[in-house]
């Protein structure tokens, strides 16, 4: 009892490349920002445009 030591375990769970996980980070964040630039600066997703009229909103000029 006077020498009991836990085994040594041969592969931590929890090690990780900090690394690896830093440059995977930076790389996504630049891959978002760049979509999100292209998405703002595109004519086709244009939030609040020209809406095209439907047929059926005549409504307010027949008054």
């Amino acid at each position: 009892m006077a020498d009991e030591r836990l085994p040594e375990t041969a592969v931590d769970k929890f090690s990780y490349d900090y690394e690896t996980i830093r440059n995977g980070g930076l790389i996504f964040a630049v891959v978002a920002f760049l979509i999100g630039l292209a998405i703002i600066l595109s004519r086709r997703f244009r939030c609040g445009g020209k809406r095209k009229r439907r047929q059926g909103d005549d409504e307010d000029d027949a008054v």
